[in-house]
């Protein structure tokens, strides 16, 4: 039992435990980097700074006149595709990292070794004649071997996080654009 407690103490447990979550911490960096590829190409025609892409359309829309009259007017529409579309916002919730280690030390060794020893006499006289023999044979077996075996586990779960507020407040003032526009009054 000693060779197998010492056959774990150079392990190096924290690099076990703390690699795995580094390497989820690349990943995170990797999800931002693919948010802001995806964000700047659906926002910008040369996918930089500059000149936002649009989707441009017309619409009735209903316009109340100062005498209660609704009259539809004709309206053009220029919105952001950016607003139109989900930008995948994801970000890594929950990290498990499981280490289990299970040394088993079993040993078996096989030395196999056999004796076998023989014997016979005989005797007459007066007309009787007896013999005797005899055989007697052992056996040993010995067996020994050694199992080490280990099990590494790693859980990571990704979501996709809400708007961010000032998309929440863009998609309302779109929204905003169908509902009738009425004089203000006292003018």
């Amino acid at each position: 039992m000693a060779d197998t407690v010492k056959s774990m103490v150079g392990l190096p447990l924290g690099m076990l435990i703390s690699q795995p979550i580094i390497e989820v911490a690349k990943g995170q960096a990797e999800l931002c980097r693919v948010y802001l590829n995806t964000l700047f190409e659906l926002a910008f025609v040369n996918g930089k700074d500059g000149e936002a892409k649009t989707i441009k359309f017309t619409l009735q829309r209903p316009v109340v006149d100062e005498e209660g009259n609704t009259q539809m007017t004709q309206c053009e529409v220029q919105a952001p595709l950016l607003s139109l579309v989900p930008v995948p916002s994801f970000t890594m919730d929950e990290t498990t990292v499981r280490f289990n280690m299970e040394v088993k030390s079993q040993e078996v060794s096989k030395d196999t070794s056999s004796a076998e020893s023989q014997t016979s006499g005989s005797f007459s006289a007066w007309g009787f004649k007896a013999s005797i023999s005899g055989k007697v044979a052992s056996s040993s077996e010995r067996t020994r071997s050694t199992d080490q075996s280990a099990k590494y586990e790693l859980y990571a779960r990704a979501v996709q996080q809400p708007p961010a507020e000032g998309m929440a407040k863009l998609t309302s003032i779109f929204a905003s654009v169908i509902e009738p526009i009425t004089p203000a009054k006292g003018g």
